[in-house]
């Protein structure tokens, strides 16, 4: 059985949800939020052009990223023999 505090959480909870969304619905904020809509689709579509330009690099140049790669490995060789305790 619930209990009125439980219920009336419940209740709180729902109505707080219901006011934000129709707050967020609101003529003044409905152009702000379709702005940053907006400013966030062209961040989302740079990012993924950006992550594919990558890969192509890497593909087109094997050798720069096996060296650099061979670099990080000695990096983190050297940051572990340095943490041994002598």
């Amino acid at each position: 059985m619930a209990t009125k505090s439980g219920i009336t959480k419940t209740a709180v909870a729902s109505l707080a949800g219901w006011a934000v969304a129709k707050m967020l619905e609101a003529k003044p904020l409905k152009g702000t939020l379709d702005e940053a809509d907006a400013y966030a689709f062209l961040g989302q579509r740079s990012a993924g052009r950006i992550i594919r330009r990558a890969g192509r690099n890497a593909t087109h140049n094997r050798a720069w990223l096996a060296a650099g790669f061979a670099a990080v490995a000695v990096g983190i060789g050297l940051m572990a023999k340095a943490t041994r305790p002598k």
